[in-house]
């Protein structure tokens, strides 16, 4: 590491920054995003408010951060050589964080994202992008397995599977019920197997 790297002053401490998210995760789920605020989520941590803001640039930052830290299991694919099986079995990992409160606080930051474009760009960079790396690499894996065309729209594809998910939780017209996942991967899959 060159000294143009490293940055001057004490290094930050994990304990504090777990504890910045504990706090901020029990916040929202107490209060919704109007609970956290930086002042609140320093004095539940028991840090400054100097702390919060040396890793998180805003409110939205820190509650998007400690939601996905939270529920951080949505993202995890088995392997199981079956692509429709592996996709199932994560959406309905996902399904069942998104039931009760942690579906409420999703829907929320969603809808806050909406007109706070910082918020939005948080919760596209850590709890969007991240999920959907994941499953293109489930869907490349499948293509080289010979599961899947090898000429898919893969963006338009997982638009295709997650979508639906997330307009039922934002409307609530529909449950998001455990059978939705097969559901939505037998349909998604029937025009894209080879």
């Amino acid at each position: 590491m060159t000294s143009a790297a490293v940055k001057p002053g004490r290094p930050r401490s994990e304990r504090a920054r777990q504890a910045v998210l504990k706090a901020a995760a029990e916040l929202l789920v107490d209060g919704g995003m109007a609970a956290v605020t930086m002042e609140a989520v320093a004095a539940r941590a028991g840090v400054s408010k100097v702390t919060v803001y040396k890793w998180w640039p805003s409110r939205g930052a820190v509650a998007v951060d400690a939601y996905c830290d939270h529920y951080r299991q949505t993202i995890v694919f088995e392997d199981t050589g079956d692509v429709a099986q592996d996709l199932q079995r994560q959406m309905k990992v996902m399904l069942r964080a998104f039931s009760g409160r942690a579906g409420a606080i999703m829907a929320e930051l969603i809808g806050q994202a909406q007109s706070d474009p910082g918020l939005r760009e948080t919760l596209r960079e850590r709890w969007i992008s991240p999920r959907r790396e994941a499953t293109l690499l489930v869907l490349h894996r499948a293509i080289e397995r010979g599961q899947l065309r090898g000429d898919l729209d893969l963006e338009a594809f997982m638009d295709e599977l997650y979508a639906p998910l997330y307009f039922r939780l934002m409307l609530q017209h529909q449950p998001l019920d455990q059978q939705l996942p097969a559901t939505l991967v037998a349909q998604a899959l029937a025009g894209a197997r080879r």
